[in-house]
């Protein structure tokens, strides 16, 4: 998914932030959090670093992430109470506290095995080591899709974070439609996402339910809005729209990916 090499995968982030800071938009208002896709970097990397860029010079004490699982469907999330996620450019520490409080939701649970093999959530590790420092997360990988269960999980570790007094930032990864056709993906894609600026979950549910978009983070997607707007988010803003036909692939077969953030109000 990303270079082994702490140099190459610097280096490469480094260049997918310059190149995304290029992009005109600048977030008004309070970032609340961000949707990034979780392909390998040469393919979803320049889309990632359109959110990611919008992090820099920002100083959160954490990140909450919202990830698909997948290696099977469960009802609830599986969040990893303490240790550290590694890479090649370090450790980041779990927010075991922040853990904790969340854990006593009856519909989160620790699956070590679910936790250790997902790549969804690895993924976006990297990119936070690079855009901020001294910071926590909190792992979150998500089993399933229903709408209710989704919201009501996101409103979770909304109140968790709020309790704790620290300053969160919540990181939602998906991926969109999967080995489509050029112009059937782009299609499908766009549908996915008119839901998700319509910062309405049922919207984003129904699209995908009905079969007219795809995102295998779909249930991620719901929590971590949710979890945005119970801290305070009122609207959603498309940052990129890419598939791997664009960047790395062929356009015979495409994964779609997007890039958005979430924000508060008109202050900083």
């Amino acid at each position: 998914f990303y270079p082994g090499n702490s140099a190459a995968l610097s280096g490469m982030i480094s260049k997918y932030l310059d190149d995304a800071a290029a992009d005109p938009f600048d977030a008004v208002g309070r970032v609340c959090g961000i949707i990034s896709p979780h392909a390998g970097y040469i393919y979803s990397g320049p889309v990632a670093a359109c959110g990611y860029r919008l992090l820099e010079g920002k100083s959160f004490d954490g990140f909450a992430v919202f990830a698909p699982s997948h290696r099977g469907r469960f009802k609830g999330a599986s969040v990893m109470p303490e240790g550290f996620y590694s890479t090649p450019l370090g450790d980041v520490e779990i927010d075991s506290e922040l853990a904790d409080a969340v854990l006593e939701n009856e519909y989160f649970g620790y699956l070590r095995e679910i936790d250790e093999l997902e790549h969804s959530l690895e993924v976006q590790v990297p990119f936070l080591q690079t855009v901020s420092h001294n910071f926590k997360i909190l792992p979150v990988v998500m089993g399933t899709t229903d709408t209710a269960l989704c919201t009501d999980m996101g409103q979770t570790v909304a109140r968790a974070i709020k309790s704790s007094g620290r300053n969160y930032c919540i990181i939602i990864s998906t991926d969109l439609s999967h080995y489509h056709g050029y112009d059937k993906a782009v299609a499908m894609d766009s549908k996915f996402i008119e839901a998700v600026v319509s910062f309405d979950s049922k919207k984003i549910h129904d699209a995908v339910n009905s079969g007219i978009a795809e995102a295998c983070g779909e249930g991620a997607v719901i929590a971590g809005m949710e979890a945005c707007r119970a801290l305070g988010a009122d609207r959603c803003h498309l940052l990129k729209y890419m598939n791997s036909g664009d960047t790395a692939g062929s356009r015979d077969q495409v994964v779609g990916y997007m890039s958005a953030v979430f924000t508060a109000g008109e202050g900083a």
